[in-house]
């Protein structure tokens, strides 16, 4: 799916949704705490909505993201069409580095299809690298995240470092951010807070699908 077909479906969904609940521009920035002018950005196909956005938006209106993302044709009405389980997508964000942190481009690369039975998590990255091998993260491997901007100390997690992403095993001790890999050819990134350095966390992972290849 290209850029152009996702800012179409999510216009056409959310209007849809927007007409259902009988709410306008100005209602939804207000429920949002975006600006009305961003929601219209959305409308008219010039922007998209942030991960961190469309999950609110998701919860709002008891959707699934899926559902505001994806081309959605309603099936229900067509004779001859017989339900099946509803299998959740997740998306796949694009890369992570298992090593020193790399650009990541938060950028849709399409969906992994899950039964939310098995695995609940908010987004995907494909993994770079080999530091975390010694947890069995391997190169090319399918790593999920639950969103979330707090981890427990040795949590996997996916984290912004100065606008740079990387996958690491995540300590706070004191005065210090710690971002240990799992592999003893790596030594840990260590982050002292009373630096200027920007770090966020993206999300805990809760999973993983290997890669067949290997």
């Amino acid at each position: 799916m290209n850029d152009y077909e996702i800012k179409n479906n999510i216009s056409k969904n959310l209007t849809k949704y927007m007409e259902e609940k009988n709410i306008n521009n100005k209602e939804l920035a207000t429920i949002l705490n975006v600006s009305e002018s961003t929601v219209g950005k959305w409308l008219l196909k010039k922007s998209v909505p942030r991960m961190g956005i469309i999950e609110q938006i998701s919860n709002y209106f008891n959707i699934e993201k899926s559902d505001l993302i994806e081309d959605k044709s309603n099936l229900s009405n067509i004779p001859g069409v017989i339900p099946v389980k509803k299998i959740i997508k997740i998306p796949i964000l694009g890369h992570i580095q298992c090593g020193s942190p790399v650009m990541s481009v938060e950028n849709y690369e399409g969906y992994f299809p899950a039964d939310p039975d098995i695995i609940n998590s908010d987004f995907c990255l494909y993994a770079d690298g080999d530091s975390m091998i010694d947890a069995g993260i391997h190169e090319g491997d399918l790593v999920f995240f639950k969103q979330t901007p707090q981890v427990e100390n040795g949590t996997i997690a996916a984290v912004f470092v100065d606008d740079t992403t990387t996958l690491k095993r995540f300590y706070k001790k004191e005065n210090q951010i710690i971002l240990q890999p799992e592999n003893k050819s790596y030594s840990p990134i260590i982050i002292n807070l009373d630096e200027s350095t920007n770090i966020r966390i993206l999300g805990e992972m809760v999973g993983m699908y290997v890669n067949g290849s290997k």
